[in-house]
């Protein structure tokens, strides 16, 4: 009896969710802002790491 609650309540807000992402374009942007947040904070983490690569390898080019 519980089970068969829980699995309907879980199915019922899944739906609800889909339905409002699906309906409301304001609401999807705001719920997928953090992953655009995240893929702009990991492409300036991966630049910055790339730039010190690259002054660290020509100080070595220097120094020989």
């Amino acid at each position: 009896m519980i089970t068969a609650i829980i699995i309907a309540a879980s199915l019922g807000l899944a739906a609800a969710f889909s339905l409002a992402w699906l309906l409301m374009p304001g609401l999807r942007r705001q719920i997928e802002n953090p992953k655009h947040w995240f893929q702009e904070q990991a492409q300036r983490y991966d630049q910055a790491c790339h730039d010190r690569c690259d002054e660290a390898k020509l100080s070595l080019d220097e120094t020989r």
